[in-house]
């Protein structure tokens, strides 16, 4: 049974990712999944940044300073001031576990997130990913196989998405959406 905010969380977000997805975009039950995975199913998120999207090197807009944990390959990765490491753990072989101070983008509304994020997963390291935009649970898996870029760090991340997409859809299907 979904709790009250994670009902008004899809009720917020699914209708905005299915506008975009009419538009050209990823299946809104993606979209929102990932928006909630990402903000734990808080709608404003830092920043109304919902997906959890770091500075990076073409953003010239305005940017939080956040704790966030990522997974790495190697005890070695470097940040550039003001990220820092704060730990890094060893969790298995060829992966650890660094918890990381990060730069995220910051946007005026959810309408300017919906639309950095869209063209965040449009952009050629995701190409591989890009053809199974209609089919939620395989387009996340394909955003963290080992063709093109990764989307994400977490080790498990195609599995939780799954369980979350299948969660936003009962949310979806209940509410009549």
């Amino acid at each position: 049974m979904a709790r009250k905010e994670q009902i008004e969380f899809v009720k917020t977000i699914y209708p905005a990712a299915a506008r975009l997805y009419r538009s050209g975009g990823v299946h809104p039950l993606f979209v929102t999944a990932q928006a909630a995975l990402e903000t734990g199913w808080k709608i404003k998120g830092i920043g109304n940044n919902i997906f959890g999207i770091t500075k990076g090197s073409g953003w010239s807009g305005a940017v939080s300073l956040e704790l966030t944990t990522e997974y790495f390959k190697t005890p070695d990765v470097k940040f550039k001031a003001p990220e820092r490491i704060v730990s890094v753990e060893w969790v298995a072989p060829n992966k650890y576990r660094y918890r990381v101070y990060r730069l995220f983008r910051n946007f005026a509304s959810l309408d300017e997130c919906l639309d950095n994020h869209l063209a965040l997963l449009r952009k050629p390291g995701y190409a591989d990913a890009w053809p199974y935009r209609d089919d939620p649970k395989e387009f996340a898996r394909r955003l963290v196989d080992n063709t093109g870029a990764k989307y994400a760090t977490a080790p498990d991340y195609a599995e939780v998405m799954a369980s979350m997409i299948d969660m936003v859809a009962a949310i979806v299907k209940t509410s009549g959406l």
